[in-house]
């Protein structure tokens, strides 16, 4: 009498059960024998079924949050140096990045970036290139500079590469937190022929 479908998956799963560590050391020798082989199927499979791969890790990520949460969390509990370090490569590779992103938060707390910047890949090249600007000087020069904001944030400028300039920080530090109404209109002027020009 034929096996049923459910029947086979049992036996499958019984003589996996069974045979585990042989199964294990099998496909580890097969792997350390064909790596270039096996590496290159998984890349034609990624590369072919792209799409799927992602719905599926979504899907995952969707019924498993909390346990991933806690994995997670497990993790970088019984790895914090490795952590910590990773972090502060990451940030020392990327201070151009670190930069734009601390200045982004900021400025969205405050809601201050307007809303059809807020994902501009332009914008954020843009905004890179001024904190890079900024190291450039700094080291060139000797002196410190920052990335200042003409127009505050706590006067209600608005956060974006326009309303920026590069000034040595000793500068940026004894300005007042306000600016003149000419140079207010000078931004939202500019601001507006940006957005006008984008939309062209």
């Amino acid at each position: 009498m034929a096996q049923t479908k459910e029947e086979r998956a049992a036996k499958q799963k019984a003589y996996y059960e069974a045979n585990k560590e042989d199964i294990s050391a099998k496909k580890k020798a097969y792997y350390e024998a064909n790596k270039e082989k096996v590496k290159a199927y998984v890349k034609a499979y990624r590369e072919a079924n792209k799409e799927t791969i992602a719905t599926a890790k979504k899907a995952y990520r969707e019924a498993n949050k909390e346990d991933i949460s806690a994995k997670k969390k497990a993790w970088n509990e019984a790895n914090k140096e490795k952590v910590i370090a990773y972090f502060k490569a990451y940030r020392e590779a990327n201070k151009e990045k670190v930069a734009v992103w601390k200045a982004n938060r900021r400025a969205l707390k405050r809601k201050q970036i307007p809303v059809h910047l807020r994902d501009c890949p332009h914008e954020k090249k843009r905004l890179v290139e001024i904190y890079k600007l900024r190291n450039i000087l700094s080291k060139a020069t000797g002196v410190q500079h920052h990335v200042d904001h003409m127009w505050p944030l706590a006067d209600g400028g608005p956060h974006w590469s326009g309303n920026l300039q590069v000034i040595p920080a000793e500068e940026n530090m004894s300005k007042k937190a306000s600016v003149c109404e000419e140079t207010k209109a000078t931004i939202i002027k500019s601001l507006y022929t940006f957005e006008s020009e984008r939309s062209i």
